[in-house]
């Protein structure tokens, strides 16, 4: 749904309220002015917050920050203090219209009770209540949420082993150092990708990067996985998911002899015609063919024994692109 004509028209709208209660302000005048003034003021500045929510919502453009998720649910990559969680409910510049509404219904209240009749007091006290425990029981639902996404975010990290991944910026001086290595370049975005849940999430994920970052960390985890554990291990794991991309991504490094040795690995169960993305489904289709590999495995090793030629494979790429690996770590900062 475009939101957008809404905004549009909501911000014209405050804007002219705005204009009518500042004239109300300096025209008003009489045995009860003082007040309505004070309530002409309020009202004013709510108008004027409603013109910076339509303006932040119709110019805002969101930081490319990563979000990664499983099944659908953002997760912390590293923990988010509580008071962190507090100040940005706190942050005025973050209420909603609507709170702001209730804020000014409560000045109303006060002024009435102030300046006309002591009866708008119960009225006051009642609405100052409610609000509080109404936005208290929200807070603190915030607070859970904020504890149950560090919680499943460091589950995962633990579970793909990036847990204790450097943070660190991905820099064009730290790509063309000597000594840099794919793992340098890929690590600080893996733990925004998320692997343990669904090709969904996983794309959801990949898409905040580029092209040439998707290709080099899926082949940099699927080398990483062969060379540990074997083709077999990488095909019935989580990491199994990335088995097209790894391929793409050998292609595109310039390693099509790596490519052809994981092509025929995964058409021994018919996944190049038929992708088998899902973790269970592919893991069932390589059991009940009796699949071990092992010809995969000893190509890969008969190529390249030690892994050395594909990891200058990646990092000639990875310099042939640098502006499309550079990255700066948003929880470093």
């Amino acid at each position: 749904m475009n939101k957008r004509p809404m905004y549009i028209i909501g911000t014209i709208l405050c804007s002219i309220l705005a204009a009518v209660a500042i004239i109300l302000i300096f025209i008003t005048s009489g045995r009860d002015s003082e007040a309505f003034k004070i309530i002409y003021a309020c009202f004013a500045t709510w108008m004027i917050f409603g013109v910076y929510r339509g303006l932040t919502h119709l110019f805002y453009k969101p930081d490319k920050i990563p979000s990664p998720t499983f099944e659908g649910v953002d997760y912390n990559v590293i923990p988010v203090p509580d008071n962190i969680v507090i100040k940005d409910f706190f942050n005025p510049l973050a209420m909603r219209f609507r709170t702001v509404g209730s804020l000014f219904i409560l000045c109303v209240l006060w002024v009435g009770m102030v300046y006309f009749n002591p009866k708008f007091t119960i009225y006051f006290w009642i609405l100052l209540v409610v609000t509080i425990i109404v936005k208290g029981f929200i807070l603190i639902r915030y607070l859970n949420l904020n504890e149950a996404k560090n919680t499943l975010g460091k589950v995962i990290l633990e579970q793909t082993g990036n847990f204790d991944v450097c943070r660190y910026d991905v820099t064009a001086q730290l790509i063309n150092k000597t000594d840099t290595t794919p793992e340098h370049v890929i690590e600080p975005i893996s733990p925004y990708v998320n692997v343990s849940g669904s090709y969904k999430d996983y794309l959801n994920d990949i898409s905040q990067f580029s092209i040439e970052q998707r290709h080099i960390l899926s082949v940099n985890w699927y080398i990483s996985e062969v060379y540990g554990d074997g083709h077999y291990e990488f095909l019935t794991g989580p990491y199994g998911m990335l088995y097209l991309d790894a391929i793409d991504g050998l292609k595109a490094i310039g390693a099509d002899k790596y490519a052809k040795i994981l092509e025929s690995a995964a058409a021994e169960f018919d996944g190049l015609n038929n992708p088998l993305l899902d973790l269970d489904r592919r893991a069932e289709a390589i059991t009940h063919l009796n699949l071990n590999f092992e010809d995969a495995d000893d190509a890969i090793y008969s190529l390249d024994e030690y892994g050395e030629a594909i990891q200058a494979l990646q990092m000639t790429y990875i310099r042939s692109h640098v502006n499309n690996f550079l990255f700066s770590n948003p929880q470093k900062h």
